[in-house]
């Protein structure tokens, strides 16, 4: 896939995922934490979460397509650098989609649970999913983040790519870093998306993009 279409579809992914969340999946999640009977969670609300999930997922998907697109067309693949790039999106991607999955999981488990345990072992299991996705987020968050800050650095060092369609990249991945730290905090995630769609947006308006070896041109 060109990195022109990637960065298009990474983008309208990531928009997506950031509007359906602030409207749908924040308004959920708030309810089932306000109802002290988990059962009485409307079955609305885990069809809700699920499609949450499933955008985070192609979110996270186009994201490795886009990093993919771009060492493709511009790293050379013998660099240990370049292998090390592809070894941490691939490290940071399945700790992001883990973290989704046991996520999407919240209102799944209860009507696993429902019937064979009392209400109490119900809400701790639920919290217990909670804090694991939101570790397993994080570790995803600062690996994704590290490796998408140090490739949009690395096609600025080799002169691939011009340094302003290159800043709002790694500006979204070290808005990521604090994850560990400040997750269920979100605000700094609200700032590094819209950064994120940014930088999709800069590279995608693209008509053409600069040729990876000129000199052979």
């Amino acid at each position: 896939m060109r990195l022109i279409r990637a960065a298009r579809f990474a983008g309208a992914a990531a928009l997506a995922a950031g509007i359906y969340s602030l409207l749908v999946l924040r308004p959920v999640y708030l309810q089932s934490a306000q109802i002290s009977h988990p059962q009485a969670t409307p079955e609305t609300s885990f069809w809700q979460w699920e499609l949450g999930g499933w955008l985070w997922l192609l979110t996270i998907f186009t994201w490795m397509i886009l990093l993919a697109a771009m060492k493709h067309y511009y790293s050379p693949v013998h660099r240990i650098s370049t292998n090390t790039q592809s070894g941490l999106t691939l490290i940071a991607a399945t700790l992001l989609i883990v973290g989704v999955l046991v996520g999407m999981n919240r209102f799944g488990l209860k009507g696993i649970l429902e019937g064979t345990s009392p209400v109490e072992t119900i809400a701790v299991t639920g919290k217990f999913v909670d804090y694991t996705a939101l570790m397993i987020l994080a570790a995803g968050l600062l690996m994704g983040g590290g490796v998408t800050t140090w490739i949009c650095v690395d096609m600025v060092i080799l002169n691939k790519l011009p340094v302003s369609w290159m800043v709002p990249g790694a500006v979204a991945g070290v808005l990521t870093f604090p994850s560990p730290l400040l997750l269920p905090e979100l605000r700094h995630l609200l700032v590094a998306l819209p950064v994120y769609c940014v930088w999709c947006l800069v590279l995608g308006i693209r008509h053409s993009l600069p040729a990876a070896y000129p000199d052979l041109e």
